[in-house]
């Protein structure tokens, strides 16, 4: 089981007790000079042992050390670093070192020794101009008198007294004379160019305190400078980071000048440093050993996904960055570090450790179990959190937080909660992305798919799930936008979902419908005769054809009714009840695909208004627009079969209907037709006959309780009878009489005046299918005892040339041709096979060299009779041979030229026909 990192990595005493407080890091050398700082500021060795030293920290405190003490290197040094970036910690470090150093002894760098020196600390933001500076019964009115009384009291402010007064800096050798007597001492000056900015506001003479401030400055400088074992340490801010009026930026380029020529250290925070300081300030000392085995986990997963990560997450120095972020991925401040810390408003380090504290404290709060605080962990529902992003990017993405990354309504959240098995992934994935997307400079703004992965892959993560959850992010989200099809990022500015949201709800119901209809008749071909949408069973004719009625989904249909369309036509009693099924539509898919249509629909007008400038700023979307619009499209074909995924059949004859659910389709396009025909015929449901019934059915059925039944009402049967499987093709059952007959398991005779004639039973021979003809009447299958009985009797009867009663020659009929006599069995084209009435034995039959014949008004619905009865036979004796169709075909309803071109010229191609007129209109 996988560490906590709480459990690796404590979090301090008062993040785990809630009772953090963020003004901690606002850091003021005022309140410790005051001791009315902190405790984590107030306490030195507190102080000291939650503050990473780092080299530049380290070099300074030796630096003080040596000038103070050996009177070695500069007098005075500048520290000049980012807003936030540790120059008050620094000058913090420096007054507890010098006035309290046998507390912090066992914490100071190697070659650093303790000292007593006289002290003067000045805070430019806590001192009055106007005011100046009270402390007993001496008021000082400048920096240069209160710099005197605090390094030597009242005996070294009596030297200065006159200038101080008269609000006039003192010269350089002035004050060298006072300080020499000081030595060894140091002056500490912090945010002085505030002081000088509110400075300028006072007249003194002809000037202002401001202008003598920056004089005394210069003169300072200078004097210290030929002083041996005396420091100046100054705090200046950096210009370039800083958002300066006209006003401070002019005076901050004055003290730069006085400066210059100095040597500057930029104190804290250089590279990795940054991990420590973080670390040493927010959490104990965490377990190494687990810290390492944590990070070797993820370096394996990294390792082993190499191409799905930026370069950087396989480099040599990212595991020792990780070990030192810990529990921290490193990620997690570089973010702030390279992209938040470019708005002026951010406070770099200080900021960051604000930020941060927040972020350990919510996920200690809520006992998150996760072995590494990643990027995506970052709660931004969290109030506190929030709102320190907020404030340097404006409250108006309060609202794309809301809408897309976190809280109660957010889509990402819902996403979520939609799909456990995400682990969270798309919050963590819309939370990397916000935090990536904000930069001063705009080219920084955003993410790509790589560093997204970094930012949320734990060692269980499986990285395609994560591109998957993204890309679904991008069909949901409202402000979630791409560049150049590769980097991620949020903007306030809606995107274009959001315009499809929008456009959605202009659509009319009506429009709506009218697609949903052309969708459905797309989809529709010729494998059934369908219906759309039929108002009642008027609509559906009583023929043999089978009949797929596609029900209205805006309709509430009752079973009784639908029973009433398969008893009914009209104001008859239908007889083809076996040959209608019913599409039912899915109520909840119904909904789904009517939002999709909208979808669909809102797409399109978009599409449409970018290409005539109707939306400007999208024009770089044209694509995008385009792929979802033939995405979504794509998609309606499966859709409709999903929508139509319950079949209602009729059984009982008519008096109940049975429920079949397909399930979900296949992917793909099929049409609604060709798929419930396959479905209804499949073994598992047996509803339409793909292949010859069993010879037992028809025994069972017909013959159970009698001998004999007609061949024509057999198949009327399978028309009409919904108990039985349904029927399109009479040639399946002229198969299974045929190989009834064959093995003996029925006969087939004639029946004349009422009686069945012995010399015309076929049983226990074979039959070819195309000799079973149902339309000539007088053929029945008989029983298989009673077809043995008939030939019994043909057997007893002597054998001799006289005729029977009816002049035909009597006896045994040859196999495959009926009895001598002239008696038939049915043929493909109704004709009998057998020996002619006028023919005698031996004598050759008439044969014809040509054959053509032109025959008009043959219905589609018998095309296998025309086949079996015309061309069949024809082909058997005459071999292959070509012919000529033609038709004329008026349609109220229409006929799609899709299926015109795509079906019946196709199929015409592949067959190598000559297309000799083809008329549309």
């Amino acid at each position: 089981m996988a560490s906590n990192w709480y459990d690796v990595a404590k979090p301090h005493e008062d993040i785990r007790n809630g009772d953090f407080d963020e003004s901690i890091f606002a850091a003021k050398l005022g309140d410790v000079v005051d001791g009315v700082a902190p405790p984590d500021y107030n306490d030195p060795y507190v102080f000291y042992k939650k503050t990473y030293l780092t080299a530049g920290l380290e070099k300074l405190l030796r630096r003080v050390y040596k000038k103070l003490d050996q009177g070695r290197g500069p007098g005075v040094v500048q520290l000049q670093t980012p807003f936030g970036g540790g120059k008050t910690h620094a000058l913090i470090l420096t007054y507890h070192y010098l006035s309290n150093g046998e507390r912090v002894e066992e914490l100071l760098p190697e070659e650093v020794g303790l000292l007593s020196p006289n002290i003067s600390a000045i805070v430019g933001t806590d001192a009055n101009p106007s005011e100046g500076f009270r402390d007993g019964d001496v008021h000082r009115q400048t920096l240069w008198g209160e710099i005197a009384y605090q390094l030597g009291g009242e005996q070294a402010y009596a030297k200065i007294r006159g200038n101080d007064e008269d609000r006039i800096s003192p010269g350089r050798k002035d004050l060298r004379d006072l300080l020499e007597d000081l030595q060894p001492f140091t002056i500490l000056l912090d945010e002085v160019l505030e002081y000088i900015v509110r400075a300028k506001g006072i007249e003194v003479g002809d000037t202002t305190l401001g202008a003598e401030t920056l004089s005394f400055c210069q003169e300072l400088t200078e004097a210290v400078s030929g002083i041996e074992n005396g420091l100046l340490l100054a705090t200046l801010p950096s210009s370039e980071q800083e958002d300066f009026g006209d006003v401070k930026a002019g005076n901050l380029a004055k003290l730069e000048k006085i400066f210059k020529r100095l040597e500057a250290i930029y104190t804290p925070v250089k590279g990795e440093e940054v991990y420590s300081i973080i670390r040493r300030r927010l959490f104990e000392e965490p377990d190494e050993a687990e810290v390492r085995s944590i990070v070797d986990d993820y370096v394996q997963k990294y390792q082993e996904h190499e191409k799905n990560l930026p370069g950087k997450a396989t480099s040599a120095d990212f595991r020792e960055k990780m070990e030192l972020a810990y529990p921290f991925h490193p990620e997690v401040i570089d973010i702030l570090y390279e992209k938040w810390s470019t708005f002026a408003s951010f406070q770099r380090t200080r900021g960051a450790l604000r930020l941060l504290a927040r972020v350990a404290e919510d996920l200690y709060d809520r006992e998150k179990s996760i072995d590494l605080i990643l990027p995506g962990d970052i709660n931004l529902e969290e109030p506190p959190i929030r709102q320190e992003f907020l404030s340097h990017i404006g409250n108006e993405y309060e609202g794309v937080i809301a809408s897309d990354v976190a809280g109660s309504n957010a889509k990402s959240m819902r996403l979520d909660q939609e799909n456990r098995s995400w682990n969270h992934l798309a919050q963590r994935n819309a939370t990397s992305i916000f935090l990536h997307s904000f930069a001063a400079d705009e080219g920084e703004r955003g993410i790509d798919l790589p560093f997204v992965k970094l930012d949320v892959a734990r060692p269980d993560t499986t990285f395609p799930l994560i591109t998957e959850v993204l890309n679904e992010q991008e069909q949901e989200l409202w402000y979630l936008n791409t560049r150049n099809g590769q980097e991620y990022y949020f903007s306030n500015v809606p995107n274009l979902n959001r315009m499809v949201v929008d456009k959605k709800g202009q659509i009319q119901p009506s429009d709506v419908r009218s697609k949903l209809e052309s969708l459905i008749r797309d989809e529709l071909g010729t494998r059934m005769r369908t219906y759309l949408w039929p108002s009642s069973g008027d609509n559906l004719p009583d023929n043999e054809d089978l009949k797929l009625a596609v029900l209205d989904p805006s309709e509430n249909y009752t079973e009784q009714e639908l029973r009433r369309w398969v008893n009914r036509s009209g104001q008859s009693y239908r007889s083809y009840k076996n040959t209608i099924f019913f599409a039912q539509a899915d109520e909840d898919r119904y909904g789904r695909i009517q939002d999709d249509i909208k979808d669909f629909l809102a797409l399109q007008d978009i599409l449409n208004g970018v290409r005539q400038g109707k939306h400007s700023g999208l024009e770089e979307k044209e694509n995008e627009v385009q792929r979802r619009l033939e995405n979504v499209e794509g998609e309606f074909s499966q859709k409709i079969r999903d929508l139509y995924h319950v079949a209602l059949v009729p059984v009982m004859n008519g008096d109940s209907l049975e429920e079949i659910d397909f399930g979900q389709s296949a992917t793909g396009r099929e049409n609604l037709d060709s798929w419930f025909r396959k479905k209804l015929s499949s073994t598992k449901h047996s509803k339409i006959l793909e292949r010859p019934p069993s010879a037992n059915l028809i025994n069972k059925k017909f013959l159970g309780n009698s001998d004999t039944i007609e061949l024509q009402a057999i198949l009327d049967q399978f028309y009409k009878d919904p108990n039985l499987p349904a029927l399109d093709q009479a040639d399946l059952i002229a198969e299974t009489v045929a190989n009834g007959v064959q093995d003996g398991s029925f006969g087939l005779a004639r029946r004349e005046d009422g009686e069945l004639r012995p010399t015309s039973v076929r049983t226990n021979e074979p039959l070819p299918p195309s000799q079973v003809n149902f339309r000539e009447e007088g053929w029945v299958l008989v029983a298989d005892e009673k077809a043995a009985e008939l030939q019994s009797q043909v057997q007893t009867e002597p054998a001799g040339d006289e005729g029977d009663e009816d002049g035909h020659p009597t006896g045994s009929a040859p196999s495959g041709t009926g009895a001598s006599g002239g008696s038939s069995v049915p043929s493909g084209d109704g004709a009998s096979v057998g020996s002619s009435t006028n023919s005698q034995e031996g004598e050759e039959e008439p044969l014809v060299h040509r054959f053509s014949l032109r025959a008009s008004d043959i219905p589609t619905r018998k095309l296998t009779d025309l086949n079996r009865g015309v061309l069949m036979p024809i082909t058997r004796d005459a071999g292959e041979f070509t012919f000529t169709i033609e038709f004329e075909v008026a349609s109220t309803d229409g006929i799609s030229e899709r299926k015109i071109e795509q079906t019946v010229m196709e199929t015409l191609r592949q067959l190598g026909a000559t297309v000799e007129r083809k008329d549309t209109d």
